[in-house]
């Protein structure tokens, strides 16, 4: 009985063990706790952009990660009446529900180069993302804002996607990320159509990271197409631009194994264990 209960208890602490690799632990948060109804954002068909992101520092300390996920938070300023006539169709390449839209976000990883730039790309990974109609306008002063369920007025509605990212290996505690979207005009391939997209933003945080880090800190990576929205930026470049002091892509990554080492020591300790108790026990006639 004593060696079941040992083999019992092993059993559980690998399962934990497991779990712990499967959940994720988070190593970069610059998501606001809770996320508000709405929130400052980056406008991609406003401003003539196709991409827009950052470069972040994980936290723990490793010299490499297995990451399992990313979430990015949206700002949406399109409304369900708006678009009424085209539910069940699809426009561009978004597909229109009473309730929401889906539609492509891209996600682009990057190494970092020499002197902060953009390295090589490490992987890219596309979901078709569901994005909830912002509510009607009412409540407000302003009479084209909606009263959001935390009491404040705003005109776009945030909601959050994720990318699972198992499999993606980071060799850098540093990367750059980069989100991108098709609109009517702008991004990688533009759609050629007018259609809720044109409303969708990256939304942006206005405080510093809770977790991980931010090396420049006033440094926003982007590409538009337009010189004007630029500091110190190069039109049509996916690259660094100053001038964004206080506002970062409100996004969270979170690793598979926050601690390699150490984990990888527990899981090979524990199945160590596992099979002294299972031999002592089978030698002591104990039947499984």
């Amino acid at each position: 009985m004593k060696a079941i209960i040992n083999i019992s208890i092993l059993s559980g602490l690998l399962a934990f063990a497991s779990t712990a690799f499967a959940d994720g632990v988070v190593i970069y948060n610059n998501v606001p706790n809770p996320v508000p109804s709405g929130m400052m954002s980056e406008p991609y068909q406003a401003v003539q952009s196709g991409e827009f992101g950052g470069l972040i520092q994980f936290a723990g300390g490793a010299s490499a990660y297995q990451l399992a996920s990313a979430t990015v938070v949206m700002d949406n300023w399109a409304y369900g009446s708006e678009w009424s006539s085209d539910f069940g169709t699809t426009v561009g390449d978004a597909t229109l529900t009473s309730t929401g839209f889906y539609v492509p976000l891209t996600l682009n990883l990057y190494t970092v180069g020499a002197e902060d730039t953009v390295g090589s790309l490490v992987d890219s990974l596309t979901v078709n993302a569901f994005i909830p109609w912002r509510p009607e306008s009412g409540g407000c002063t302003d009479p084209t804002a909606f009263l959001g369920a935390d009491g404040g007025c705003y005109h776009g509605s945030t909601s959050e996607v994720t990318f699972n990212l198992t499999g993606v290996n980071v060799s850098s505690d540093q990367l750059i990320y980069g989100l991108s979207l098709n609109t009517e005009t702008w991004g990688a391939s533009p759609l050629g159509v007018d259609g809720p997209y044109d409303s969708l933003n990256f939304a942006l945080s206005t405080t510093g990271p809770s977790v991980g880090g931010q090396p420049l800190p006033d440094t926003a990576y982007w590409e538009t197409s337009t010189a004007g929205w630029l500091t110190t930026g190069t039109v049509d470049t996916f690259g660094q631009d100053t001038g964004w002091t206080g506002y970062s892509g409100a996004v969270e990554f979170t690793s598979a194994t926050p601690e390699p080492p150490s984990l990888l020591l527990l899981g090979t300790g524990l199945l160590g264990l596992a099979f002294v108790a299972f031999r002592k026990a089978k030698a002591s006639g104990v039947t499984f």
